[in-house]
C-alpha cells in the first residue's frame, strides 16, 4: 500500500464476521487489560456488586455515558494495534495502560502503545534491541483517512520527548501488578546510554474505511508527513468498526 505519490505504510484490513464464540473470546480478551479474574471476584465481594453491575460501574466504559463511546474506540483501537504487533509483527507489548485507571473513561497520558523486542534468546542487553513508540489515532465511527493518518504522523513525533516518562510509569505499574519479568524487561529499555538499542516511532491510525481502492491513499502524499527516518505509518481499516467495537464491549460485562 502507498500513499499517492508512491511512499509506502503498512496497511491492514480488519475483515471480521458476527460469530458468537469469536467475539465472547475477544471481549474477554478486551477485559482482562482492565480487570483479572481474581482481583474482580475480590472487588465484587468487596464492594457488594455483581461481577457484571461491578464491570458496567466502575470498568468497563459504557456507551450511554459522556465520553463512553470515545473510550471504548481509543482502548479496542489501542488494544488492536497491540495484538497487531505483538501476535503478527512477533513483539513483545506491555498490557498494562488500561488496568486500573483512575477512572474507567480517562486515557493515560504519554505514548500509547510500547513495543520492543530482544536479540538475545536470554534477553541480555544488545545494540541489536529494538523499541518502537506507537501513538494511535482512531476514528472508527467514520470513513476519514486523511486527517487521522496526519494526526498519528505528528503526535508520533513527540514520542520522542515522552517515551522515557512512558517507560518509567510502566515499568513501576508492571511491577506493582505483579509482572516482574515484563517489568525488568522494560527497565532495560531505560538504559539507553549504558546500553544503546535501535528504537522507532510509528504513528499508527485506524478507522471504518472497508475497502482501499488500487492500494493508494488517495488525497494525502507521504512526503507530506515529513517522516523522519526512523518513524513510518500504519494504517488499519474495515467495515463499520464503531459498531464492532460496541458488539465486543456490551460482552465485556458478562
Amino acid at each position: 500500500m502507498t500513499f499517492e505519490d508512491g511512499v509506502a505504510l503498512k496497511c491492514y484490513k480488519l475483515s471480521y464476521e458476527t460469530d458468537e464464540a469469536v467475539f465472547d473470546d475477544w471481549a474477554l480478551h478486551i477485559r482482562k487489560h482492565y480487570v483479572e479474574d481474581d482481583e474482580l471476584t475480590d472487588d465484587s465481594v468487596a464492594t457488594g456488586l455483581s461481577i457484571e453491575d461491578y464491570l458496567r460501574e466502575y470498568i468497563i466504559p459504557q456507551r450511554q455515558e459522556t465520553f463512553g463511546p470515545t473510550a471504548r474506540s481509543n482502548d479496542i483501537s489501542e488494544i488492536l494495534f497491540a495484538d497487531l504487533f505483538e501476535f503478527v509483527l512477533n513483539y513483545e507489548v506491555p498490557r498494562c495502560k488500561q488496568y486500573n485507571r483512575s477512572g474507567k473513561n480517562e486515557s493515560e497520558h504519554g505514548t500509547d502503545i510500547i513495543a520492543y523486542k530482544f536479540h538475545s534468546k536470554e534477553k541480555t542487553p544488545a545494540k541489536e534491541d529494538e523499541l518502537i513508540a506507537i501513538e494511535v489515532k482512531a476514528r472508527l465511527s467514520s470513513k476519514e483517512i486523511c486527517k487521522t493518518i496526519q494526526e498519528a504522523a505528528t503526535d508520533s513525533k513527540k514520542d520522542e520527548h515522552r517515551v522515557a516518562h512512558t517507560l518509567n510509569y510502566y515499568r513501576k505499574k508492571l511491577r506493582n501488578m505483579g509482572k516482574f519479568d515484563e517489568s525488568n524487561c522494560v527497565e532495560r529499555f531505560q538504559k539507553k546510554t549504558e546500553s544503546p538499542y535501535k528504537i522507532s516511532y510509528v504513528g499508527a491510525a485506524i478507522s471504518s474505511q472497508p475497502e482501499i481502492e488500487n492500494k493508494v491513499i488517495a488525497g494525502i502524499k507521504g512526503n507530506d508527513l515529513q517522516l523522519k527516518v526512523n518513524q513510518s505509518i500504519f494504517y488499519v481499516h474495515g467495515a463499520d468498526l464503531m459498531n464492532l467495537a460496541h458488539q465486543i464491549f456490551e460482552r465485556c460485562t458478562k
